[in-house]
């Protein structure tokens, strides 16, 4: 056990409703200038490749490896937390992480890139995680949703305005990968305030991420629909505008409406699972997934553009509370470092899907133009209803 661990976290059960504050305020505070940083780079390395000349085969490739990266660093989070502590293994991680995005002008080959985005997602893996699992140690069953809804909301606010920010300040240059740097930068300084504060999260020894995997496939299964659902849309969304007959502004503008039902609907809807049943708020979220495409395709069909707009609004809402919802369910679950293995293997679900969705969604859109994304789409969502409703008429999974 590490030093940390033994004298300076702070268990959930003696945090006062003071320091409880002060700690979601210092997560929230942290996830906000991450989730900037992390959604800025993206758009600005495909633009600058996209400049150079790079295929969009290596584009793509580039965007999929920091993810990969995440997948392969998730099972060791666990076991970092154990060896640095709660606060250490967190803000030393997300320091290495601002040091791959510093490094990213000095050696600006497209090699370097993929080497360095790989290690991005090798040291994101533990803020991400650990941010999660500290969030739902401090939270209660009465405020768990309401506080996993702020944070969704926060993160989806902040990969909102990352890109937005660089229509401002430009792609071209180092201008924007120092905002960036600084924007990770800052992230660390909340870290700082509520070190003191962190919750003894590490993973008793013998105790494997594998079987946490196998005991909680509904909640997986929402990590995947939610990832599939929203990287397929944020690749293919405005194409499939262009190709049913939208112009480029309208297109980019279908997937803003999504994203601020991401932003607006989380309070709500999470609100509402505090008070019921989070397993029937996440069937609600699986139904909406099916329904969506096809009212999606009917108000396209006539030319209904309000009809699009409500549409896409409620379920980018619907489809980012799978997240969030589930989130709770985790903390509602499992306590202390069990809650640090589920949550590794909720985010290992979340990421293999956004490396998977794309290129299945783009080979169903292909072969049925412009068609096959939502048949896609839906066919996913009818699967995750079929595992959920199975599971939670069984075990509650």
């Amino acid at each position: 056990m590490s030093e940390e661990e033994s004298s300076s976290s702070i268990p959930h059960r003696i945090l006062t409703k003071k320091q409880t504050m002060i700690s979601f305020g210092g997560l929230f505070a942290a996830i906000f200038a991450w989730g900037i940083s992390f959604a800025g780079l993206i758009p600005m390395m495909a633009l600058s490749l996209e400049s150079q000349g790079y295929s969009s085969l290596m584009i793509g490739v580039l965007g999929a490896i920091t993810p990969v990266g995440v997948i392969l660093a998730a099972p060791l989070v666990p076991f970092l937390v154990r060896r640095f502590g709660t606060s250490g293994a967190n803000f030393l991680t997300s320091f290495c992480s601002l040091l791959t995005i510093v490094l990213l002008p000095v050696f600006d080959s497209y090699e370097s890139w993929l080497v360095l985005r790989f290690m991005t997602g090798i040291f994101s893996a533990t803020p991400w995680i650990v941010t999660e699992a500290w969030l739902n140690s401090i939270a209660h069953d009465g405020n768990r949703g309401r506080m996993t809804a702020i944070y969704g909301t926060v993160m989806a606010g902040s990969f909102a305005i990352g890109p937005l920010i660089l229509t401002i300040i430009g792609t071209q240059g180092v201008t924007a990968y120092i905002f960036s740097a600084i924007a990770m930068a800052i992230s660390l300084v909340p870290l700082l305030f509520i070190w003191h504060l962190a919750p003894v999260l590490h993973l008793p020894k013998g105790v494997r991420l594998s079987g946490f995997i196998k005991s909680m496939p509904s909640i997986l299964a929402a990590g995947l629909l939610c990832g599939m659902t929203d990287m397929v849309f944020f690749n293919f969304l405005p194409i499939w505008g262009l190709r049913v007959g939208f112009d480029e502004n309208t297109a980019i503008l279908l997937l803003s409406l999504f994203v601020l039902g991401n932003i607006v609907l989380q309070l709500p809807i999470c609100w509402l699972a505090d008070r019921t049943d989070r397993y029937k708020i996440l069937i609600v979220c699986g139904f909406v997934g099916i329904i969506g495409p096809v009212v999606l395709t009917v108000a396209q069909t006539f030319g209904s553009i309000t009809g699009i707009a409500i549409t896409l609004f409620f379920w980018g809402g619907f489809a980012w509370a799978l997240y969030t919802v589930s989130l709770a369910i985790i903390g509602e679950r499992y306590k202390g470092g069990s809650l640090t293995a589920a949550s590794a293997a909720f985010v290992v679900a979340y990421e293999i899907a956004n490396i998977a969705g794309p290129p299945l969604a783009g080979i169903a859109f292909e072969l049925w133009q412009p068609h096959g994304l939502m048949v896609f789409v839906g066919v996913c969502a009818v699967l995750f209803c079929c595992v959920i409703i199975y599971r939670h008429a069984r075990t509650r999974a």
